[in-house]
């Protein structure tokens, strides 16, 4: 197997969060991880576009040239190869709580965290059309849900059923990623940062 992969880029980094969580070394799965070099266009190449015809990142090529190109798709696969320690939930209930957290947090922190940085960061400057108001838009956008996840955190160390899971992890690239974006958390959401910076010792390295 194949994972095409760059430094630091929030959606490839959920993956190496999810190796990380699970205790995957990646020689132990047979996994080669290749780099992707963003900023000289090395996944605008037509090498890389004949795996990824979007020349997006991850994707993860398996032995049998199958791609799988979402970062979740990926952990899911990887989740199969190892399935312990659980982080996608145990049985339909679980699965569905566990679920929903992560959506949440990709929808409402994550994604408005990345669009902020790619309209508002000078590495996108002529690679995308960049909406120089859409970077605080995002920021408040982010900002305004802070509380939401606030609340959860008030009398639980983690978003669902008091252990480590595939939400916490899209909670903390996003939270992480703000870093570059423009907007940090801080103690106006003590329960939020708390999350953070536990987060953060144990997996700022990945």
């Amino acid at each position: 197997m194949k994972l095409y992969t760059t430094t630091r880029a929030p959606n490839p980094r959920r993956v190496h969060l999810f190796l990380a969580a699970k205790g995957i070394l990646p020689e132990q799965i047979g996994l080669e991880v290749i780099q992707v070099d963003l900023s000289s266009g090395q996944n605008r190449t037509d090498e890389y576009k004949a795996i990824h015809p979007m020349g997006q990142l991850p994707a993860l090529q398996l032995d049998s040239g199958l791609v799988i190109s979402d970062s979740m798709a990926i952990c899911r696969y990887l989740d199969g190869v190892q399935p312990e320690p659980n982080l996608f939930g145990e049985g339909f209930e679980q699965q569905a709580v566990i679920d929903q957290m992560s959506r949440q947090a990709e929808i409402e922190v994550l994604i408005p965290m990345m669009l902020a940085f790619q309209h508002g960061h000078p590495f996108w400057s002529g690679k995308v059309e960049q909406l120089a108001d859409y970077a605080p838009i995002s920021r408040r956008r982010a900002l305004a849900r802070f509380a939401y996840f606030e609340q959860c955190l008030i009398e639980h160390d983690y978003l669902a059923y008091d252990r480590l899971t595939v939400a916490d992890l899209t909670l903390y690239a996003g939270l992480d990623f703000g870093r570059l974006a423009g907007l940090k958390v801080d103690d106006k959401h003590p329960h939020l940062l708390a999350f953070y910076q536990r987060m953060h010792e144990r997996f700022a390295a990945v």
